[in-house]
């Protein structure tokens, strides 16, 4: 996985179960209000209208109002205190959105065109669209919840409707703080629920008055997308320069390479920031058998390998290993401890941040999860695809404790291969331009 809005999607979240105050803040939004709240109403009225109208003829299902309310405020506060648990864990999140999936697969399938209509649609992207909506509406749809605009609870047997609607409000909350961190603002959650309510009483009664105006909302996304412009020309410049000093920091600490380019030893004067502990560099676990875990707080595939590396840790520590995580430097402290308690982790393992981004510089190609097992003088084995090679590596952490050293045996990479004896074909002529419609 790479160190990730369709219409729903199997949102992998590192978060765990419950608490439903409502919030204090009534929005309301006016001509007055700023750009910030009007942008943020905005956003809820996308995407209120997307789901409330849209995804329910997938599904055959109306949309449970407030649950995904529910959801947005549980998952925003989730992300502030660490402490607080949202009401669905994520292996329940991943079945119901894989559920859900097979159910739009199932009903889109139904309302495909038979050979006849495809015939008569002839091509047309536009009339074959629209055919299928036409069917879908016409399909059965189970009535929708009454909407009471108070904190609801999914309880010991909440109902598929329920626990998918809260699913999409926490798909919904994520996608609101991607898109402020992308504008590097906090967007005020309750003008985006109050966008999502209205675009939802829209849809339920096209008589219903936005207090927003349509041009309006569009000429706050107009001046919010060249907003993102400038910042995204201003990201770019710093990343740049981040890189040019990151590559001059790590310089010193590369010594001699691998065939494929690596370091031969981990340096323990990298740089860290502790988590569990004060360190930081790595120079304590100098001359030790390491086990290494690079992970990422937001990688599902880290979420799925964390618990049996804590497992790892608990045999194989007693017996002499030393067991670090290094969280990646995109990650902050708040995400790496709430994925650190969802995985179990113990005194076992030792947990530290690469902020200043220099372990991953030297050790990772950018994707994670990857685990090293490192021998005492430096020099180590990395394991890039964990599931496939657990059992080889709890077999050689033991070979490890007992003296044998682990070797990483690199091949360099296949030389590119090119024929001088033939000569390159000749590229394709481009297709000729269509002529013009008859009028």
């Amino acid at each position: 996985m790479k160190s990730k809005i369709i219409v729903f999607g199997a949102c992998a979240l590192a978060l765990i179960a419950c608490n439903n105050q409502q919030s204090k803040t009534e929005a309301a939004i006016s001509a007055n209000s700023t750009d910030d709240q009007k942008f943020a109403y905005m956003l809820g009225t996308q995407f209120g209208t997307q789901n409330f109208s849209i995804l329910p003829r997938q599904v055959g299902e109306h949309i449970n109002q407030d649950f995904v309310i529910q959801a947005i405020r549980d998952n925003i506060k989730s992300s502030k205190d660490s402490t607080f648990k949202v009401q669905i864990p994520v292996d329940s999140l991943n079945v119901i959105a894989n559920r859900y999936n097979m159910k739009v697969r199932a009903r889109l399938g139904k309302a495909q065109p038979d050979s006849a209509a495809v015939a008569a649609i002839g091509g047309d992207q536009a009339k074959f669209r629209a055919y299928v909506d036409s069917v879908l509406k016409a399909f059965p749809m189970e009535p929708e919840a009454p909407v009471t605009n108070q904190p609801v609870v999914l309880g010991e047997n909440p109902t598929e409707n329920q626990k998918f609607s809260y699913l999409l409000g926490m798909q919904f909350s994520n996608q609101l703080m991607n898109i402020g961190a992308q504008f590097q603002t906090e967007f005020d959650h309750e003008y985006f629920i109050l966008g999502v309510k209205d675009a939802a009483a829209k849809v339920r009664d096209s008589s219903f008055v936005m207090p927003l105006p349509e041009d309006s909302l569009k000429a706050v996304g107009e001046r919010y997308n060249e907003k993102m412009k400038v910042l995204r020309e201003e990201a770019m410049k710093k990343a740049q320069e981040e890189e040019a000093k990151l590559k001059e920091a790590v310089a010193g600490l590369r010594g001699d390479t691998l065939p494929n380019g690596m370091p031969v030893k981990i340096n323990f004067k990298v740089k860290v920031t502790g988590i569990s502990t004060k360190d930081e560099n790595l120079e304590a676990y100098a001359g030790k058998p390491l086990l290494i875990s690079y992970f990422s707080a937001t990688c599902g595939h880290c979420a799925h390998a964390a618990p049996q590396v804590v497992e790892m840790a608990k045999e194989f520590v007693p017996k002499g290993l030393t067991a670090i995580t290094v969280f990646s430097g995109g990650n902050n402290k708040s995400g790496i401890r709430k994925f650190t308690d969802n995985a179990g982790y113990d005194d076992n393992e030792k947990v530290v941040w690469d902020e200043s981004r220099q372990f991953g510089e030297l050790y990772s190609d950018g994707y994670v999860p990857k685990i090293y097992l490192v021998n005492p003088d430096g020099t180590y084995k990395q394991y890039a695809a964990f599931e496939k090679e657990k059992e080889d590596l709890k077999k050689e952490i033991a070979e490890l404790l007992d003296g044998k050293n682990v070797e990483w045996k690199v091949e360099p990479p296949a030389p590119a291969q090119v024929d001088t004896l033939k000569p390159a074909a000749a590229a394709p002529a481009p297709a000729p331009a269509p002529a013009p419609a008859a009028k």
